[in-house]
């Protein structure tokens, strides 16, 4: 079975649009100068705090964390950043708010995937994992919307790709899961991207080994069809 999957593809579109930093109708950081289609735009929980989420897609080739940077930059923000070879997490700030932002770059796929949140309420307790916990990892950033059951989050850990794909593989499919497509096997590493369907839900788990630094998970739980 062949899939080509697309962290755009896999997300719901919502009815609800707003306004990047404000009301409705336009978007104000993709003022038409950035390379990047808007996906769409949406309220979810991150970190278990509600927030409007706007999502954007761009080619792989796109030197999107700069872009993203530099766009914050023109708007007046500080921005802090932790970058690796396939994403980035960070945080701009004004004088009087916050955004957040997360880019995921998965290296099997033509497109990477910009999500910036805007808090807009206060902290509430954070959703609970919908798929077994690997105790190794340590949970970095969440993002949920109860409406549609997608629980999106990334994870860092010193456990290597292929223990963590060894895990999930052992622990979903204790737990119902069916693997329909498995991750990259070569010279007995496993790394990149599984998975696993359960009745109508997906959940996709990337790993990622990374030099010099904790491993990255990203894992992606959602309802409906492939």
């Amino acid at each position: 079975m062949l899939l080509s999957i697309s962290f755009l593809l896999v997300f719901p579109v919502s009815g609800k649009v707003f306004r990047l930093f404000g009301g409705a109708g336009e978007d104000a950081f993709q003022d038409g100068t950035l390379p990047w289609d808007t996906a769409y735009r949406t309220e979810m929980s991150v970190n278990g705090r509600p927030a409007v989420v706007t999502v954007y897609s761009a080619r792989y080739s796109e030197p999107v964390v700069n872009q993203l940077k530099k766009r914050f930059e023109q708007l007046g923000a500080t921005v802090q950043l932790v970058q690796s070879g396939d994403g980035a997490t960070g945080r701009a700030a004004w004088p009087d708010r916050t955004a957040g932002f997360m880019v995921v770059k998965p290296p099997q796929e033509p497109v990477q995937q910009i999500f910036i949140y805007e808090p807009t309420g206060k902290q509430e307790r954070a959703a609970e994992m919908p798929v077994p916990d690997f105790n190794r990892a340590k949970v970095r950033n969440t993002i949920t919307d109860d409406d549609t059951g997608t629980y999106l989050a990334t994870l860092q850990t010193s456990a290597s790709c292929t223990e963590v794909h060894s895990f999930y593989a052992s622990a979903l499919q204790a737990e119902g899961w069916e693997m329909v497509a498995p991750a990259l096997v070569k010279n007995g590493r496993i790394s990149g991207m599984a998975v696993y369907q359960k009745k109508q839900k997906i959940c996709y788990v990337q790993a990622v080994d990374r030099v010099g630094g904790l491993n990255l998970i990203t894992l992606l739980v959602k309802g409906g069809a492939l």
